[in-house]
């Protein structure tokens, strides 16, 4: 089976195709989805078009796939839902097939599984920037599991990711503890100097 099978996918729109040469009251307006404003939780850039690009936007459910390496996968949550996506990334959303509805949590896992690299191995172009052809990423193999496996894939990678950020978590107060320990034996103790 193939990801187009049990998914629609659309590449992000070009945005200087798009752009409204000058913008007026009744452009339409958007926010613009980039990986650096959604990581470091900034602000999204504005942009005016003069055409109604709703195909483009992101919903809750889909997953972002950036084309050009290195890949990202990204499922959209209730911050990039209503952005506009460019073409640097496909929009993936999930459909039924047959009454099965691929859960978007193996979805997400097995594109960024060893299984999937594998896969996008042999179909990288480019030599400066390497990137999959979208015509490529749909001819995707995905394992043919029922509801009840692709469940049980989903609980065990959410229970990784969950004890993954646990780990982050207590790693970064564990640098701050053995910091402000190092700290008082450089100061000997004078917490003026801390």
């Amino acid at each position: 089976m193939f990801l187009e099978d049990i998914t629609q996918i659309t590449i992000g729109v070009v945005l200087k195709r798009k752009e409204a040469k000058y913008p007026k009251e009744n452009n339409y307006k958007y926010e613009v989805f980039n990986l650096r404003s959604y990581e470091e939780r900034i602000e999204y850039d504005l942009f005016f078009s003069e055409e109604n690009l709703e195909n483009f936007i992101a919903k809750k459910g889909d997953i972002l796939f950036r084309l050009s390496f290195p890949m990202k996968v990204i499922e959209v949550d209730e911050e990039i839902e209503g952005k506009l996506i460019n073409n640097q990334y496909c929009i993936i959303r999930m459909m039924s097939l047959f009454n099965i509805t691929y859960n978007i949590d193996f979805i997400k896992w097995f594109l960024e599984s060893d299984l999937a690299k594998r896969q996008f191995e042999k179909i990288l172009i480019g030599t400066t920037i390497k990137s999959i052809p979208v015509m490529e990423l749909r001819k995707l193999e995905i394992p043919e599991l029922n509801s009840k496996e692709q469940e049980q894939i989903s609980k065990i990678v959410n229970t990784w990711n969950k004890q993954k950020n646990l780990y982050k978590k207590m790693l970064k107060e564990k640098d701050k503890y053995y910091d402000s320990v190092i700290n008082k034996l450089i100061n000997g103790g004078n917490k003026k100097n801390e």
